[in-house]
């Protein structure tokens, strides 16, 4: 019985990480945020189904010019 709460803490822990990792990844933001958690649990889904297949992230859309 002693097992289901280190199980929990471990699953928190697990997607406390993942939406933090999130954040710094890809903004500060509403849309960033939801945007970057699903390229990231889709790769996190393929890595772990082994296909294999890479998500290409999306540049952040750029208001100036290069120079």
């Amino acid at each position: 019985m002693r097992l289901l709460p280190k199980v929990f803490w471990i699953a928190a822990f697990l997607a406390a990480t993942f939406c933090w990792m999130v954040l710094f990844q890809h903004g500060f933001t509403w849309q960033g945020f939801t945007r970057g958690a699903r390229e990231e649990f889709s790769a996190l889904v393929s890595l772990v189904n082994g296909s294999g297949k890479k998500v290409a992230p999306t540049p952040p859309s750029k208001s100036s010019p290069e120079r």
